[in-house]
């Protein structure tokens, strides 16, 4: 199976197809297995797709048992250099989505666009502490025991039997740390780069409202809302998404166009 070196951790991932690179990130406490694995195929026919496993995530390990932003961002960098992807789309959920944008601010001209489903970005202290209460492991195992045994069966390869148990406090710790540490509106106007929000019409996570806002500030924003649809990637209907997703996909860049317009 394939792994790189980023810091302390093996990074896990898998390349599928070819042509123009797609990476798909999954969201917090996910994998490409439970997030991404049904759409891969599908993406794979237009696409050089490569998936990761978050660290601490999956196949992927994290030695030093902590989650942040930045972290992440430079899992994601160490990825593009190793497979030498100059340029690529990105297609991230939940926090795949805001690790993505981070990415994309932070190295200018490496992505090309970025689609973000059910993504929170703005994390108040209320907001924290509603999403870090459902991430205690006791409270799990008494009220949802059949969550507990997917969360081993998903992080045991890469953390061990007790990694899904340091994964929910590392996810706590990391939520907590967003409000301060995380993106700033400021920041959205350095986004010089093609995004999609998306998100269910009926997703329990993320308000309608917010969505909006998040797509408004973003220079180049679009809001996309799935109907009948809620915040598990699990139940995203496959086809409703492909097909909202593969055209934006499809445009040319704000660079490509502006090269376009010139040439012309």
């Amino acid at each position: 199976m394939p792994y790189i070196r980023s810091k302390d951790s093996a990074l896990y991932y898998e390349e599928h197809g070819s042509g123009d690179t797609l990476i798909l990130l999954p969201g917090l406490l996910g994998t490409i297995e439970s997030h991404w694995r049904r759409f891969i195929p599908e993406f794979a026919r237009h696409y050089h797709v490569v998936a990761a496993d978050l660290r601490g995530h999956g196949r992927t390990n994290n030695p030093s048992g902590a989650i942040r932003l930045h972290t992440l961002v430079g899992d994601l960098f160490t990825l593009l250099e190793t497979l030498e992807i100059e340029t690529a789309r990105i297609c991230g959920y939940s926090l795949g989505g805001y690790v993505g944008l981070a990415f994309g601010i932070q190295h200018p001209g490496r992505v090309a666009s970025l689609v973000m489903h059910g993504t929170k970005f703005f994390w108040t202290g209320e907001a924290v502490a509603a999403a870090t209460r459902e991430f205690d492991a006791a409270t799990i195992l008494e009220k949802l025991p059949h969550w507990a045994t997917q969360l081993q069966q998903d992080h045991t390869s890469g953390n061990g039997k007790e990694g899904w148990r340091v994964l929910l406090a590392a996810a706590q710790e990391f939520l907590a740390t967003l409000p301060a540490e995380g993106l700033t509106t400021q920041a959205l106007s350095l986004a010089h780069f093609p995004v999609l929000v998306s998100i269910g019409e009926a997703d329990e996570m993320i308000p309608r409202d917010e969505a909006s806002r998040l797509a408004s500030l973003l220079p180049h924003g679009k809001l996309e809302i799935l109907p009948d649809t809620r915040h598990p990637m699990q139940r995203v209907q496959k086809t409703l998404f492909l097909e909202r997703v593969l055209p934006f996909l499809a445009t040319p860049s704000h660079e490509q166009a502006l090269l376009k317009r010139n040439e012309s």
